[in-house]
């Protein structure tokens, strides 16, 4: 018997569920079987039944197809257990006869559509039809029938007389009928049908469906929980737009059999009237529970306007409060903003009543990936009393798990060029460093190998030839790791072997990380390979399977994801199992099918205690206090059919056809129903570009139309709507704007702040370091910018950018810092006495030139800059060579130590290829007082020598002195922010007139000098943030003649 229970509360179709489950089954062990639309109602109902019970056991949650499914396998034999007719399913069986050009030259319409199309396009289009066939297995039985008798003359049906003659031929229907014929004739036996079916809140039932469920209701015990919006008849209502085409095809004289009724139920209820027409035809035992929200609110208004079936244009506006918030519209200027505003918005629900929970909090989004980390990012980031509990009722594997974007990152080698960027991405994966025993600090160095040894992309010289190009292949992965491994054994030897230059990598105890390294490129290299070839979808599967345990090793917290990845790809070949398709697959076609078998939803729970975000078609009818529907934009709700071109069933529509924008419809109002106290809604109705209006889901305004109607003020819905400005830290959040209010205390607006000094970033200073070993390098760094000494290598402030994109084309040109290394080089091969052809072709083995006539011409320019630093270097360098000599000298309990280079009888021997400049004077200034400092040393002078000439520094007497100034000065800015600018104090002591207005030109910077000012120095900046205007004081005075005094008397004497 068919019993059929409507209501217009969930909780009152729960409460018939339970009085009916009181009746037990014959048999105690058998478990009740509910067919419900999602796990959402399953959760919701098992919570539900548990509170009224005490408990919620043996109970049997079915989807509608799986509950018809196992229907048959119970009643018939040789059901199979797997679906041949699912979509997935079909997409594999139709993809062969669309790649068989025979059969698709015999239908012209099909042939067009796929005139020059690869096999991804074929792919897309048999996915399409996968879905398309198994809709109208549902919804048009009689085509499929026809088909199968030999009537098509459309190629769909073709194309399905195809299917069926070459595969599985056991769809739903054979089954239905052979399940009618055994009913009929009685030859099922006695406890094949389950003894009790509940099918509870489902909705868009087809009518073949229907006719099923009706069928078997005759031989057991069926309960149809429905619900219902409205206690009156209504599945004849029309809406305005309907009554306005019925009046313009019959007449005015029609309006007298059109009844409106309710104008959003007859507006957004075409999917539900249609269903109760259906329902209302069956043969059941009816029974009805409808309840009346109050009138005190807005929200209970509309409510119960539904329920009665009013048109608020009929009735007396509602004696409502004033500050009745019960509906809320919330304008934003994008996602992040409407996730923002959300949570200070639920932070204050939560404040104004302390009965309300984040359990009590539903929030459906109707693109929810487009939404879920900015959720993470700002739900996930709140802490002490701004945190609310919160989850994520689904979300896709490609959206929350690292290891899965790995995973499709790998897919996707072949598309690529396996660039600098694409490699070190893959690095930045925690699961795949751990199944390569790679560790952070490794990738690094790895980094910074890549960057030294100048790898942009390709795998070999190989690997290019098979591209056609003549590219360096110096910049390809194996001529790099093979220079670095070459270092590894060899050292920097400078010489050509076998066609490379080794490069010195560093401590040779990294040889095991380099080796590690080659080791995960060559896995890289030889997967890419693999990935190029076709394959059967079987083997690709176990393809990918090998990714996963060659490239990862999930901690625990993958482990999960690792698990429902696995999961997804054994589904994806049990769809080509079923289908029986064993053709060879190109890449494209495997990686596409992938990612939408792994981009379809994970359930999480939706029942979580805290706030549940979903989507709307998730659990869009489960009650609860408080309901926040975000994303409602105009474009994006309702939305549109993926397929109208190829659908049939859009030229012949027929009662009980699921439409996408009448499946949102039905969606929204069922929402607007289950909210038990408020509805808050939301979305992107202004442009964060330029402000331009942006108009919400046409839901939105039928709602806010009818607010103005029943109300009878045209500007209530205006103010129920809220326009958030374009930042959270808009001072309208703090100044009292009427509606707008923040709980991030971080972003409120500073006090006063024209008014209030800028306080110094140090009111004390910080105790002294201990003394120690001092490398002259770090004391020679430290004068460089003491700021940046004080406030990265003490208090590890990092205020520099962040490192720059890795470079993934091959140099065309060199940059500044690129010719200043290559001019360097070229000083050096000629202080060697190497030939400049023999440089040249080094230069290209070690990539530092670019490709072809530009390298060469680059190296010759280099060539060209280094020789007058050479001929100026020639008579100091000639007869006896310099030697390295190890200085140490103890200066107030710093051991001051340096390793001085190219010390000979003539002195200490410095060069540059660049113009004189603060820093090479620094260096220069400081090796020679440590050299200075050592009496054995074979000379007390030094030599520097630029492209002008030689600065030459004669023996200085108190250099033991200087140097304990200089190390008091690191061991003071080491506590306090010190005012010494290298740029500015040069520039001072430099002048000949007025030094300190020069050094302030340096300092402050204009837009006519070629380098900015030196106090945009970020260091420099905070240290001295008070003072930056004055900072150049008698102090900074001081420690400019200090430092550079001596220095810059050489310099004069040298150049006049």
């Amino acid at each position: 018997m068919l019993h059929l229970h409507h209501a217009n509360r969930l909780e009152d179709l729960a409460e018939k569920l339970r009085r009916n489950l009181e009746t037990p089954l014959s048999e105690v062990l058998t478990p009740e079987i509910i067919a419900v639309p999602g796990t959402a109602i399953s959760e919701w109902l098992t919570i539900r039944l548990a509170a009224e019970t005490g408990i919620s056991a043996n109970i049997r949650w079915l989807l509608p197809a799986r509950l018809l499914w196992q229907i048959f396998r119970d009643t018939l034999d040789e059901v199979p257990d797997s679906n041949a007719f699912s979509a997935d399913a079909l997409a594999w069986r139709v993809l062969p006869a669309l790649d068989d050009s025979t059969f698709t030259s015999r239908h012209s319409a099909l042939s067009r559509y796929l005139k020059d199309s690869n096999e991804l396009h074929r792919w897309q289009l048999a996915r399409q039809m996968g879905r398309l066939y198994e809709q109208y297995l549902v919804f048009r039985p009689d085509w499929v029938i026809d088909w199968e008798r030999g009537d098509a003359a459309h190629w769909q049906g073709a194309l399905w007389q195809r299917l069926i003659s070459e595969g599985d031929t056991r769809h739903w229907l054979r089954w239905r009928n052979q399940l009618f014929d055994r009913l009929k004739a009685r030859s099922i036996s006695d406890g094949a049908l389950p003894e009790r079916l509940s099918l509870f809140a489902l909705t868009g039932l087809s009518p073949a469906f229907l006719e099923l469920i009706s069928t078997v209701a005759r031989h057991t015990e069926v309960h149809l929980y429905h619900l219902n919006f409205s206690g009156g008849y209504w599945a004849e209502i029309i809406s305005d737009r309907e009554r306005a085409r019925l009046l313009a095809t019959h007449g005015e004289e029609a309006d007298a059999y059109l009844d409106q009724g309710n104008r959003l139920l007859a507006s957004m209820g075409r999917l539900g009237r249609e269903t109760l027409v259906q329902l209302i035809g069956l043969e059941a035992n009816e029974s009805e529970t409808y309840q009346v929200p109050g009138r005190s609110t807005l929200l209970g208004v509309i409510q119960s306007d539904i329920v009665e079936l009013l048109d608020s244009r009929q009735a007396p506006p509602p004696e409502l409060a004033a500050d009745d918030r019960s509906i809320e519209a919330h304008v934003c200027h994008g996602p992040m903003r409407e996730v923002e505003v959300l949570h200070d918005r639920l932070l204050d629900a939560f404040e104004r009543d302390p009965s309300l929970t984040p359990a009590d909090v539903r929030v459906f989004i109707p693109r929810l990936g487009d939404y879920a980390p900015l959720i993470e990012s700002v739900f996930g980031s709140a802490t002490g009393s701004r945190h609310i509990p919160f989850a994520l009722a689904e979300h896709a594997l490609t959206e929350q798990s690292a290891l899965v974007q790995g995973f499709l990152a790998l897919l996707r080698l072949p598309q690529g060029r396996l660039d600098a960027r694409e490699v070190s991405a893959l690095l930045d994966l925690p699961m795949l460093r751990r199944r390569f025993a790679l560790t952070e600090t490794d990738v690094e160095q790895i980094l910074t190998w890549i960057e030294a040894l100048g790898i942009h992309w390709g795998v070999d010289a190989e690997d290019l030839q098979s591209m056609a190009l003549s590219v360096n292949p110096v910049h390809t992965w194996r001529s790099g790791t093979d220079r670095l491994l070459l270092g590894f054994a060899l050292g920097d030897t400078g010489s050509v072997y076998e066609g490379y230059i080794p490069v010195l990598p560093g401590d040779s105890s990294l040889a095991e990380t380099a080796g590690r390294w080659r080791g995960f490129l060559e896995q890289l290299i030889a997967l890419r390979q693999t990935l190029s070839e076709p394959y059967p979808l079987s083997r690709w599967i176990a393809i990918c399977h090998q990714i996963l345990d060659r490239f990862f090793t999930p901690d625990d917290a993958e482990m999960d994801n690792m698990v429902r990845l696995r999961q997804r790809l054994a589904g994806l070949a049990s769809d080509g199992l079923v289908a029986g398709f064993s053709a060879p697959l190109s890449l494209p076609v495997l990686r596409d099918a992938v990612e939408r078998r792994i981009g379809d939803a994970v359930g999480g729970r939706f029942m979580s205690g805290g706030v549940t975000f979903a989507t709307l078609a998730h659990g869009r009818s489960v009650p609860a206090r408080l309901i926040c529907l975000l994303g409602m934009n105009g474009d994006h709700f309702p939305g549109r059919e993926s397929a109208y071109g190829l659908d049939r069933m859009r030229l012949e529509p027929r009662m009980g056809d699921r439409h996408r924008r009448d499946e949102d419809r039905q969606a929204f109002l069922e929402v607007l129903s289950s909210a038990r106290s408020a509805l808050y809604i939301s979305y992107t109705g202004a442009s964060a570009r330029d402000d331009s209006v942006q108009p919400p889901s046409i839901v939105v305004s039928e709602l806010l139309e009818e607010i103005d109607a029943l109300t009878g003020d045209p500007n209530r819905s205006a103010a129920l709507t809220v326009h958030h400005p374009l930042q959270p830290f808009s001072r309208r959040y703090f100044d009292g704007s009427s509606g707008l209010f923040s709980y991030a205390e971080e972003m409120l607006p500073p006090e006063a702040a024209a008014g209030r000094e800028t306080p110094p970033l140090f009111e004390v200073a910080l105790d002294a370091p201990e003394p120690g070993d001092l490398p002259l390098d770090r004391l020679v760094d430290f004068l460089a910018n003491p700021a940046r000494a004080l406030l990265k290598g003490r208090l590890n402030i990092s205020l520099e950018s962040g490192a720059a994109l890795m470079p993934v084309r091959e140099p065309m040109a060199l940059d500044a810092r690129g010719r200043r290394a290559l001019e360097r080089a070229a000083l050096a091969a000629q202080i060697s006495k190497e030939e400049a052809g023999i440089f040249i072709e080094r230069s290209r083995l070690g990539g530092e030139l670019p490709s072809g006539t530009p390298g060469v011409l680059a190296a010759q320019r280099a060539w060209t800059e280094a020789a007058p630093v050479m001929a100026h270097l020639a008579p100091l360098l000639d007869g006896e060579r310099g030697k390295t000599v190890a200085v140490e000298t103890e200066l107030g309990g710093w051991r001051l130590n340096a390793v001085l280079e190219n010390v000979g009888p003539k002195g200490q021997v410095l060069w540059s290829v660049d113009a004189l400049s603060p820093w090479v004077m620094l260096r220069a200034w400081c090796a020679h007082l440590l050299l200075n400092s050592d009496a054995g040393a074979p000379s007390h002078h030094t030599h520097l020598v630029d492209v002008e000439g030689i600065v030459s520094f004669l023996p200085e007497e108190d250099a033991a002195s200087t140097l304990h100034e200089l190390v008091g000065l690191y061991r003071e800015g080491l506590c306090r922010p010190l005012p010494f600018f290298p740029r500015s104090a040069w520039a001072y002591v430099s002048a000949a007139k007025t030094p300190l207005a020069n050094a302030y030109r340096t300092w402050a910077g204009s837009e006519h000098a070629s380098a900015v000012g030196e106090s945009a120095d970020p260091f420099f900046a905070l240290a001295f943030r008070d003072r930056l205007d004055t900072v150049l004081d008698s102090e900074f005075e001081s420690l400019a003649s200090l430092v550079f005094g001596t220095p810059a008397q050489r310099v004069q004497e040298a150049r006049g």
